[in-house]
């Protein structure tokens, strides 16, 4: 028999479908899903295949669970907090499904560990967050043929797409990565949103595995939340992308960065280095955020929006250190470099007030806030 007891029965709604029926589950029972990054989109992904009866799951994930993580990733509980996310996302599904086989991998999807993640996958889902992973997932996808399924999420939109061999690639659809694009914690993204995208990547995954129709084959779907705006895009090959030339597997997708910039120039100082220098009686805290998160939340030091910087920048002394912050750390790194750019001393919150609150969660006791801390 294909299937147990406890299969069949767990099975039934599906197999009762007059266009699923015993095949179809009996071809997600065989197949193995490769799924880079346990997010928001992640979660959901794995969730309802896991549940759904994918064979063989391959969850690769370098992060730990962090509080600012469970607003959206609901395989994750508060005692995940610091646990790493792969190690329990096996562990919660194994909870739902111990029917399954399921591989963790602790680590990055990364150009250097690529290939040592190789297997015969029938599918690769890409739930990251950042277009590096993406141009690596595209390019490993085409060296070994894997179809791919893509999906992105930004504040209240998002899209999708399903890339299969011999079509248009993620490079012919993003030649390059976009620009003035936020950083990967610092736009804020609607907790349900990924939840929505996720469901959408596991629904063109179960059709795709069964050999169902896929709509998002070789098309774009853009999504609006706020809006419930929903239209797809046709695809087309890009005669002057890599992928139409003979070269298009070369090692050059190592020049992608792999972190946010933020937190990799030398403008950037870690939490433990803003906490020891912001009591310096030389040093001044700037807000760089809005009036409603300052509102909600802050640790003291003047509040100048980035937007009115430059209505201030012309009162600051160069004999100061100016220590700028925000929520994740992008904001403030833009206003650090403005007044770097003008001769000042700044520097900005690596990670912003998220990893400052992971690390140090005593509210710091800062300097006297603008404009009297500036004369």
């Amino acid at each position: 028999m294909i299937f147990s007891e406890k299969e069949w029965l767990r099975y039934t709604r599906h197999i009762q479908l007059e266009d699923f029926g015993t095949l179809g589950q009996t071809k997600l029972k065989n197949a193995h899903v490769l799924i880079i990054g346990l997010g928001g989109l992640g979660c959901p992904v794995s969730l309802y295949l896991a549940a759904a009866g994918v064979g063989q799951l391959t969850l690769v994930d370098g992060d730990v669970v962090e509080v600012t993580n469970l607003q959206r990733q609901i395989l994750y509980g508060e005692e995940d907090v610091g646990k790493s996310k792969s190690v329990a996302a096996k562990h919660r599904l194994n909870a739902l499904n111990s029917e399954i086989a399921i591989d963790s991998v602790p680590s990055h999807f990364t150009a250097e560990n690529r290939l040592s993640l190789y297997n015969t996958y029938d599918l690769v889902l890409d739930c990251t967050d950042n277009f590096s992973a993406r141009y690596l997932i595209n390019d490993f996808c085409l060296q070994y043929n894997f179809p791919w399924i893509y999906a992105g999420i930004n504040q209240f939109s998002g899209q999708c797409a399903l890339f299969t061999q011999g079509k248009a690639c993620f490079r012919c659809l993003f030649p390059e990565a976009p620009e003035q694009l936020a950083d990967c914690n610092g736009a804020g993204v609607l907790g349900v949103l990924p939840g929505i995208l996720g469901l959408l990547q596991a629904t063109e995954t179960i059709k795709y595995l069964v050999g169902l129709e896929t709509p998002l084959a070789n098309n774009l779907m853009l999504f609006d939340a706020l809006n419930y705006n929903m239209k797809k895009i046709r695809l087309s090959p890009n005669k002057d992308c890599k992928c139409q030339r003979s070269d298009h597997l070369s090692e050059d997708i190592k020049t992608y960065p792999l972190s946010c910039e933020a937190n990799t120039s030398p403008l950037a100082i870690s939490a433990t280095e803003f906490k020891r220098i912001s009591g310096n009686p030389t040093t001044t805290l700037i807000d760089v955020r809005s009036q409603l998160e300052r509102d909600g939340f802050h640790v003291g030091g003047s509040h100048i929006p980035l937007d009115e910087l430059a209505y201030h920048i012309n009162l600051f002394s160069p004999a100061r250190t100016y220590l700028c912050y925000c929520q994740s750390g992008s904001r403030s790194m833009k206003a650090a470099q403005r007044m770097c750019d003008i001769g000042l001393n700044a520097r900005s919150l690596s990670g912003g007030l998220e990893k400052l609150l992971q690390e140090h969660p005593r509210p710091l006791k800062s300097r006297p806030t603008y404009p009297e801390s500036t004369q």
